[in-house]
């Protein structure tokens, strides 16, 4: 297992990510893309950051959503260091659109996830599952208030 931190023309994958903060405690969306095309990673790799959450947030969901279809095969998981598939578990990148997950944190039933408190600054990561990312694009988002 290796991680995955930085594409091939050597871009941070973490500098790609941002929010749209409107000020505390207002919730506020951060999202970051993966996109095979910068750069692939291998089955069993592990991003281990791709969305900074900041010190003193409540995660309260989080999404993946397919933007280009990836191999027919590959999944990715959601979580933290603590949970790699804390928030969403073998998500299939095989059709594009919003995909809930099986997660701790993400219920596909529709159900209110369970907020989760960072009291320090925290990065979301994926791990790819079963196939190489060499094709395809997905997004992370993460519904976050910020209580300072």
């Amino acid at each position: 297992m290796a991680d995955f931190t930085t594409y091939k023309n050597g871009d941070v994958v973490a500098n790609s990510g941002g929010a749209n903060a409107a000020g505390l405690p207002a919730v506020t969306v951060f999202e970051n893309t993966y996109d095979a095309a910068r750069g692939t990673v291998t089955a069993a790799d592990v991003c281990t950051e791709f969305l900074k959450i900041p010190a003193g947030s409540v995660v309260q969901a989080v999404q993946v959503r397919v933007d280009e279809v990836g191999d027919a095969t590959a999944t990715v998981s959601v979580g933290d260091a603590t949970d790699p598939d804390g928030y969403a578990v073998a998500v299939p990148l095989d059709a594009t659109g919003r995909t809930a997950g099986a997660g701790a944190y993400l219920d596909t039933a529709g159900a209110s996830p369970t907020p989760q408190h960072y009291a320090v600054d925290t990065w979301l990561q994926f791990t790819v599952n079963t196939a190489d990312l060499t094709v395809g694009k997905f997004t992370v988002s993460a519904a976050v208030a910020n209580l300072g």
